[in-house]
């Protein structure tokens, strides 16, 4: 290959190519220095509007923040209520506490002016590795700040320094002394709102006062500053141990201890420094407060607790009382002290929850069974873990199984769903009564709560739209689907991990509220006291509701849900005149249950129902603990607290009415059991017609009149003694001979079956008509057997034709028709007669003799006989005595036959009244 050679430039070509270059280099580096001027004054102008109204005042603040209800506008609840969160001076706090506390959180802190810039520089070396903003190296300076400036904990580098400013600007204006007393009278000690600020934490832990605190108390309260859920020693023990020993470990470090008196401290357990657990029962509205706060945790970031405000909820103050109530025992009597429930109560029409009933026994921000925290949030957070969900049972088969066939198949309320044996694999569900019903309605199929008819119907709707549209479907209606893997279970209740009463109110206020979904929610508005922000939260929620089940959907099956409750009496308590619609549910505990005595027993009891003001709730059932020990709920608790919920909160009267007929549905007739749906023509039998609600394009069409039968292969009629036998070939299926409703098999299981059209006329009958010679009808039966000897005899000797056929027992439609033609030589007419009244001594018998017989009648060893049509009569007998008088027929050719013998009782004798005027 040949060299290039370099190309030489001219002096001055250099000369103009080093301008060129000195230009570039000016011209970025005056981009460079605009830009970093603009993100400068971006940062500045953000950072200025956060520091320009630092006042000493405002930090001093130390409100606390209330619940107030909207419907009373009274305050119900302050966090730190009880005057526990009083302000303890500084010359009160013991040295050992401010040691322990400058040791764990700020070691620096009488050195600096606000801001550690080791510190600083340690956290932000942390965040560059960490590709974020992970810790912020904050002084306890720059915590106080952040409670009063920054409530809302957001972690940005615009935050950042706005806190380092005023934390600087904070320690110029106030003294390190007064810094430290508000930290510790404002900072969060431990679980729950009843250890907000030293006072309130050194009773909580220690029952004690503040300048009475040692060592080894000073050191836990210091240690769970840096988690107070995960650190509370009442809540996780062997935590706070660990973190207690980290705190002394670093008092010994920055020498505020001797070696002595760490190792000695170190050996007290925590346990012998508390006072028993504080925690007990919340007074009145404490569980829905808990609530409320959740919420407002969750869903705004803010921490009432931490950032004093002024919220506003839609407490039912007279319904929470009740439910207080209910769960302190009272108005319901619980079988024993293990047994929990839950319940959440909601306006139909807006998502406000007005009360909530979290447990028996219920402590501050303790378990609830009332709501949980989304199941993928409470998985990474293990303060969120605070709700227990728990199998629905068939609670939900109105929604899974019966609203999504109206939504998806376009069923009509006049449908028949099919109640037959499913298997799949080891699965082989049942039903409660250990039967199959066949075909049935679904009001039917609801009211009596069979798994079968509930599994096919679902069955038929995911196979038509699949499981993922069925998953959107459920969390639409705004349950938690995280790792739920969707089958034909969650028909009849067998979820992965359950769901809870906030969640199904919910749900079934959608029906309530023609198809719309508005997510659950207690908080109107909140105002952060420090700032005067107002975040409306009902405002967004109202704002994001959606149309999840069609206005016709929601029609029909709320149609179907209220007229059950009307009719069925497990629904007694509810049918009180307020078009309430309800279901009940019961899950069981299978093979893996904690306690081998309860395989089969019931695990989860539910409740849920609604009404066009309000939906609501409840959940009966026992703890993981208690199942160990053996108890399973069991009776009508469940439906008790509900009728008790509706009670209070409907007062016997309604405010609203539910969504008028949308136009979208129609009410019409169809043949029960046929789809394509069917009108009724004539002749139709009226128990095979059903009225319903029917989606229009999906409406009953031609019409069903007249019916055809299987053709009739073989007849044949014989004569014998006068008496006539017949034979048909039987017909099939003999089901249809045997009952009204028509049968099919399913897994070896005869079932009624009403979908074939040939059998809506009901049982098919074998009938005979014999005619005679004119062809005039002289007798007609219907028989419910193929071979039978016919109910008459013939009496006049000719003959006659006999014809059989099948037909509907309705008398709608005949099978072809065979005859046999019979002849009658003679009189056949068999011997017979009838008996008069006996009376005291004699009785007389109207005998028929055939042409060439003879009948012998012997009463009492007395012997008549006859040749002819008579009467025979005995005479000579005895009052109120039983005889029996034989009668024997001979015939011309010797042979005898005995007719029916006759048993009868003589009359008593009269008895002569007294006569009046004789003295008696």
């Amino acid at each position: 290959m040949k060299k290039i050679k370099k190309k030489t430039r001219t002096p001055q070509e250099e000369l103009a190519r080093k301008k060129r270059n000195k230009k570039i280099i000016k011209i970025s580096a005056l981009v460079a220095v605009l830009l970093i001027a603009s993100v400068g004054i971006y940062l500045g102008v953000g950072i200025f509007d956060q520091v320009k109204d630092f006042s000493k005042e405002k930090l001093m603040n130390n409100e606390s923040s209330v619940q107030v209800s909207k419907e009373t506008g009274s305050e119900y609840y302050s966090y730190g209520q009880d005057g526990v969160r009083k302000n303890v001076a500084y010359e009160d706090i013991p040295q050992v506490m401010i040691d322990a506390v400058v040791a764990a959180e700020d070691s620096r802190f009488f050195e600096h002016n606000g801001f550690d810039l080791p510190r600083i520089v340690k956290a932000l070396m942390g965040n560059i590795v960490a590709g974020g903003i992970t810790s912020g190296g904050s002084t306890i300076t720059q915590q106080v700040i952040k409670k009063s400036y920054y409530p809302k904990e957001e972690q940005t580098i615009e935050r950042k320094v706005g806190e380092i400013i005023l934390s600087i600007e904070a320690t110029s204006q106030t003294t390190k002394e007064e810094i430290l007393e508000l930290y510790l009278n404002k900072i969060y000690f431990g679980y729950g709102n009843k250890a907000i600020g030293i006072y309130a934490a050194s009773r909580y832990y220690f029952d004690k006062a503040v300048q009475n605190l040692t060592l080894p108390e000073a050191a836990l309260l210091a240690g769970t500053l840096n988690s107070p859920n995960s650190f509370d020693p009442f809540k996780n023990l062997a935590k706070a141990q660990k973190r207690r020993d980290t705190i002394l470990y670093l008092m010994l470090e920055h020498g505020y201890i001797t070696k002595e008196e760490y190792e000695a401290t170190k050996a007290i357990p925590v346990e012998n420094t508390l006072k028993s657990n504080p925690v007990s029962s919340g007074g009145h509205y404490q569980a829905y407060a808990d609530m409320v706060t959740r919420e407002i945790i969750e869903k705004t970031g803010f921490d009432p607790n931490k950032t004093p405000m002024r919220i506003t909820t839609y407490l039912n103050t007279d319904l929470q009382e009740e439910l207080d109530d209910i769960a302190d025992g009272k108005g319901i009597k619980f079988p024993d002290k293990y047994m929990q429930t839950g319940a959440s109560v909601q306006e139909s029409t807006t998502g406000r929850v007005i009360g909530v009933l979290s447990a028996r026994d219920y402590v501050p921000m303790g378990t609830t069974y009332a709501y949980a925290a989304s199941k993928e949030n409470a998985e990474k957070d293990s303060s969120l873990r605070y709700g227990q969900r728990n199998q629905p049972g068939s609670s939900l088969k109105p929604i899974i199984s019966y609203a999504s066939a109206f939504e998806y198949l376009d069923y009509s309320t006049a449908h028949y769903v099919h109640d037959v044996p499913y298997s799949s694999g080891g699965w082989t569900p049942g039903n409660w009564d250990n039967k199959y019903h066949g075909d049935i309605s679904i009001t039917d199929a609801l009211s009596n709560s069979w798994n079968l008819a509930a599994i096919q119907t679902f069955k038929e709707v995911v196979d038509k739209v699949g499981t993922e549209k069925m998953t959107k479907y459920l969390s639409d209606f705004g349950f938690d689907m995280y790792k739920e893997s969707l089958s034909l279970g969650y028909a009849i209740g067998a979820w992965g991990t359950g769901i809870s009463p906030e969640e199904q109110a919910a749900a079934y206020a959608v029906i309530a509220n023609g198809g719309t979904y508005i997510e659950p929610h207690t908080v109107e508005s909140i105002e952060i006291l420090s700032t005067g922000e107002v975040i409306n939260l009902d405002e967004n929620y109202q704002k994001e509701k959606k149309q999840v089940l069609s206005a016709e959907s929601a029609f029909m099956i709320r149609q179907v849900m209220t007229d059950y409750v009307k009719t069925t009496k497990s629904y007694t308590s509810l049918n009180t005149g307020l078009q309430i619609g309800a279901k009940t549910g019961t899950s069981n505990h299978d093979k893996n249950a904690p306690n081998k005595k309860l395989v089969g027993k019931n695990k989860d009891l539910w409740m849920a129902a609604y009404s066009p003001d309000y939906s609501w709730s409840v959940w009966v059932g026992y703890t993981s603990e208690a199942q160990k020990k053996g108890y399973y709920p069991s009776g009508t608790i469940n439906t008790q607290i509900s009728a008790l919920i509706s009670k209070y909160v409907h007062n016997g009267k309604l405010k609203n009415s539910y969504p008028s007929q949308p136009s979208g549905v129609v009410k019409a007739s169809c043949i029960s059991g046929i789809y394509p749906y069917v009108s009724p023509g004539d002749g139709v039998p009226s128990n095979r017609i059903v009225t319903g609600w029917f989606k229009k394009g999906n409406t009953p069409s031609g019409s069903a009149s007249g019916a055809s039968l299987n053709n009739l292969e073989n007849f044949t009629a014989t004569l014998a003694n006068g008496k006539i036998n017949v034979n048909f070939t039987e017909y099939n299926p003999k089901s249809m001979t045997e009952d009204g409703t028509p049968t099919k098999n399913y897994g070896g299981q005869n079932l009624p079956y009403l979908g074939d059209i040939k059998q809506i006329y009901g049982k098919v009958v074998y009938v005979v008509e014999i005619t005679d010679a004119t062809g005039k009808v002289i007798h007609s039966e219907k028989l419910s057997t193929n071979a039978a000897t016919l109910n008459y005899n013939l009496s006049t000797p000719g003959t006659y034709t006999v014809t059989g056929y099948y037909a509907f027992e309705s008398g709608n439609g005949t099978s072809n028709k065979l005859t046999q033609s019979i002849t009658v030589e003679g009189n056949v007419t068999p011997a017979s007669y009838t008996a008069t009244t006996p009376t005291t001594n004699q009785i007389s018998y109207q005998v028929v003799v055939p042409s060439g017989s003879k009948v012998t009648a012997v009463l009492n060893g007395k012997t008549q006989e006859l040749t002819a049509n008579g009467t025979i009569t005995f005479t000579g007998l005895t009052a109120n005595t039983d005889y029996t008088t034989t009668f024997t027929e001979t015939k011309n050719d010797g042979s005898t036959h005995p007719l029916t013998a006759h048993s009868f009782k003589t009359a008593a004798e009269a008895t002569t009244p007294p006569d009046p005027a004789t003295p008696q």
